[in-house]
């Protein structure tokens, strides 16, 4: 067991008798982590912005093909139009409401919307509990 000590104590041991890392080794490795985690927390702000842009835009085209399916089902050409302070089922019933079918789903929406009297949805506005609109989700046309 001797012989084993003797070679960690011989072969372990730092140059000119030094047991550990230096003050400036030490620096260089949290200033190297630092730069990286600083790297990562900025990439990762872009992207929940981005998410949430997107998951804007993708319950917009929700809410289109809703209108468009209601506008099929009960074979209409125009519909109510829907104003700024207008809620969205109340010119027209996209949920389940009174028997008829889910046009969009069964919760209501994040935002608010507002189209006109032929189904097209021209303007997205923030909703009771959404906060403000992303700024990527724009309506499209």
């Amino acid at each position: 067991m001797q012989g084993l000590y003797g070679y960690f104590n011989r072969n372990l041991r730092g140059r000119k008798g030094q047991s550990g890392f230096t003050l400036i080794e030490l620096l260089v490795v949290v200033t190297i982590l630092g730069v990286l985690a600083a790297i990562v927390t900025l990439s990762l702000v872009g992207l929940t912005s981005n998410a949430q842009a997107k998951a804007c835009e993708q319950e917009y085209k929700t809410v289109q093909a809703g209108l468009d399916a209601y506008m099929a089902y009960f074979d209409v050409s125009t519909v109510t139009a829907a104003g700024p302070t207008s809620n969205m089922a109340t010119p027209v019933v996209l949920y389940n409401a009174g028997g008829t079918p889910t046009f969009v789903r069964n919760s209501p929406t994040n935002f608010a919307y507002t189209w006109d009297a032929f189904g097209r949805v021209t303007a997205i506005g923030p909703g009771a509990t959404s906060g403000p609109v992303p700024a990527g989700c724009v309506v499209s046309g």
